[in-house]
């Protein structure tokens, strides 16, 4: 079982975000190309590329009232600001992806009583 978590610094202060229910259909991959294609008029095609962005996008389907919707709360509040956060799909192995919040705008929507969910799109970060 994978134990998925976000880290951010609130100040100097490094803040785990973990989930209490693991996010749904995550896709494997998530590439988007920014090229231009030119096609002459004798059929011969030009492409250049830019770049290649790489996203995530989760689906948190299950997010509890209380103290864990708060503290999705608190990480969207600096997630909105465009800073950058740390994303492990499993903590327990230690590997991560550094992202920024591909959306502007946040809406932890009611689902039943005591639940929320809502879906979130993560742009990686280029060094």
């Amino acid at each position: 079982m994978a134990y998925p978590q976000i880290t951010y610094y609130s100040g100097s202060t490094l803040v785990t975000l973990p989930f209490t229910y693991p996010p749904r259909n995550v896709a494997a991959y998530n590439s988007v190309a920014t090229r231009h294609d030119n096609i002459s008029s004798s059929g011969v095609r030009e492409s250049i590329l830019e770049r290649i962005d790489n996203f995530l996008e989760i689906e948190m389907e299950t997010v509890l009232s209380g103290a864990d919707v708060q503290n999705w709360n608190e990480f969207m509040q600096y997630a909105l600001q465009g800073n950058q956060f740390s994303y492990y799909p499993d903590a327990s192995l230690g590997s991560y992806v550094n992202y920024w919040l591909e959306d502007t705008t946040w809406n932890a929507a009611y689902k039943a009583a005591g639940l929320y969910s809502f879906k979130l799109k993560f742009r990686q970060v280029v060094t």
